[in-house]
């Protein structure tokens, strides 16, 4: 759904400038900054809307530094929707021609071309390492899996049925939480589709100020996914953007999914362990569902479930942000490096893959030993084979 200049200066101008959002920003907390606030964004943005201010590169300075986490939104007394304000600020006037992102496309929009450059990557891996700094952020990579259209339940008793959201990143990079979902789902019940012909979810390109590629896939997901079932995902980056921009269907965290399932039929093996949660941005300001990730964890029978410390701050992985700012993604990275040593955490628990892999490779630099896993790759292994 696209936004004109003027929807972009009426809700502009419901903020109030109360500056009960400055302590909220992650920016703000480290320039001090006022244009890097949000109270200051917004006033920014209404201003070149309104040709009070030159779209300049000043303007797109802060506009760009903003990690589009949304936690001003939960303190904002007037719900102004900040994340809407800036993605449709980028769209209008800090389009990207970026090279990087050009080129991904058409790998972005085909799933046997995506798969593809895995393979390609997966050989080159060990070279690539040692000669482009990105491909630092790489986890060691798997070959790409053939997905089945349906995966029945394996359960007696049927509970239903649900779409699966696979994701570029995802699929790519993190099959084994995918293939732990589908274990999960079927053993309670669940029958699971995963459409042949959905696509990213657009969020990286909305980030990047490109609207028609994001408008794009959108649409050829909304035209994938049956509306009857619900839409689950993985990467709370993926289900944040398919929230708020897919209205016609119902998406849903897959943690929040199987939080509210009946475990009757299932059984999970104790785990004497501390379970040290990160709550990602997009699921904590985005879906409002990070509470749910703590409730599906306690299920596990001995394991202790608790919160990382600053939970409420950024990693500074936000999607494509650790490429494009890496000096503030850097900043927010070792606050919760330094949040992880204190709480000599061996077990963290996240629910996105841009943040599992800024934060690892933030590990790996510092040598510290620490198992990254999503929450479902927990409890699927958890789970006992065999029924009740």
């Amino acid at each position: 759904m696209s936004t004109t200049i003027q929807d972009l200066i009426v809700e502009a101008e419901r903020c109030v400038a109360c500056g009960l959002c400055l302590p909220h920003c992650p920016t703000y907390r480290k320039t001090g900054s006022e244009a890097d606030s949000p109270r200051g964004r917004i006033q920014l943005m209404r201003a070149v809307a309104q040709d009070l201010l030159p779209n300049n590169d000043r303007f797109k300075q802060h506009i760009d530094l903003c990690l589009s986490c949304r936690s001003c939104e939960t303190a904002c007394p007037n719900s102004v929707a900040y994340g809407r304000l800036v993605d449709s600020t980028r769209a209008l006037f800090i389009p990207k021609k970026n090279f990087v992102l050009s080129l991904a496309k058409p790998f972005i929009r085909c799933r046997a071309l995506m798969n593809g450059l895995v393979r390609l990557l997966k050989l080159t891996q060990p070279w690539l390492r040692h000669t482009v700094p990105a491909a630092k952020l790489l986890p060691p990579l798997s070959t790409p899996l053939h997905w089945q259209t349906l995966y029945p339940s394996t359960a007696a008793k049927q509970q239903g049925e649900v779409s699966l959201f696979l994701g570029c990143a995802s699929q790519a990079l993190d099959s084994q939480t995918l293939q732990a979902a589908i274990h999960a789902l079927n053993g309670l019940g669940y029958a699971v589709h995963i459409p042949a012909q959905q696509s990213c979810c657009g969020s990286i390109a909305r980030q990047m100020g490109d609207g028609a590629e994001a408008s794009a896939l959108l649409a050829k997901n909304r035209n994938s996914f049956a509306s009857a079932w619900p839409i689950l995902t993985v990467a709370s980056g993926c289900g944040a953007g398919l929230a708020d921009y897919l209205p016609s269907h119902s998406v849903k965290d897959i943690s929040a999914f199987l939080a509210e399932c009946d475990w009757s039929q299932v059984s999970l093996k104790p785990l004497a362990q501390r379970i040290v949660v990160q709550d990602p941005c997009t699921l904590r300001n985005g879906q409002k569902s990070h509470a749910a990730v703590y409730s599906l964890l306690k299920k596990i029978p001995q394991a202790e479930v608790v919160a990382l410390s600053g939970n409420g701050q950024c990693c500074g992985g936000a999607g494509a942000y650790m490429l494009t700012q890496p000096a503030m993604a850097t900043q927010l990275l070792n606050d919760k490096l330094q949040a992880i040593k204190a709480r000599d955490v061996q077990l963290l628990a996240t629910s996105n893959i841009g943040c599992s892999l800024h934060i690892a490779r933030g590990l790996a630099e510092q040598n510290i030993a620490v198992q990254i896993k999503h929450p479902v790759q927990i409890i699927a292994q958890q789970m006992a084979r065999a029924a009740k």
